[in-house]
């Protein structure tokens, strides 16, 4: 299942799905830079640096019966 969520550029994690200029990316990394920026990594190799307080939709898989993703894609854990 996918679910729709606005968070901040600081909680934006690899797997998160973003649209940016209306093109869809898949977050493959990310990395904090100097000057509270985020710099996302995609995996078509495009980049893109926002503020880590500014707020950005996202997609994010989420698990089955209620299990959230590690981090590890393709790995999954129960909450608790």
């Amino acid at each position: 299942m996918i679910v729709s969520l606005t968070v901040p550029g600081a909680e934006v994690r690899p797997g998160d799905l973003v649209a940016v200029g209306g093109i869809p990316h898949t977050v493959v990394d990310t990395r904090e830079l100097g000057g509270f920026r985020k710099r996302l990594q995609f995996a078509d190799g495009n980049a893109y640096v926002l503020a880590r307080t500014a707020l950005i939709e996202v997609a994010r898989p989420h698990g089955p019966r209620g299990a959230a993703p590690t981090g590890r894609q393709g790995a999954w854990r129960r909450p608790g």
